[in-house]
């Protein structure tokens, strides 16, 4: 019956801004957008939805348990993975020194 429980596990993530800290709305919206889509790809039968509140926490149903432990586990990796990409910040607002000098690297390889 592993099939059934599979089919019934929901995630419910709420998220708010402090998780990025100083970001557009844009920023955040499309922080969101792709931790759903990274939620969806880890569990492809799951109901899986994301909110916004005051406190950063995950509601799952369906599992119980040591199954319900490993995917709380595996929900802070993927949140912690989209946000370390940082694919989700807008392009012209370098934060970091050492992502500008890595692309100025590429860009001195690229010249032939």
């Amino acid at each position: 019956m592993h099939n059934a429980m599979t089919s019934t596990l929901s995630i419910a993530y709420f998220a708010n801004h402090d998780l990025l800290g100083v970001v557009s709305e844009e920023e955040y919206e499309k922080f969101k957008g792709q931790l759903l889509q990274a939620f969806q790809e880890e569990w492809p039968d799951a109901t899986i939805s994301i909110d916004d509140d005051e406190e950063v926490y995950v509601e799952i149903g369906g599992i119980t348990g040591q199954a319900e432990l490993d995917v709380r586990g595996r929900i802070s990796d993927i949140v912690n993975e989209v946000i370390d990409s940082g694919d989700w910040q807008e392009e012209e607002e370098d934060f970091y020194e050492e992502e500008e000098d890595e692309t100025r690297d590429v860009e001195e390889k690229d010249d032939y």
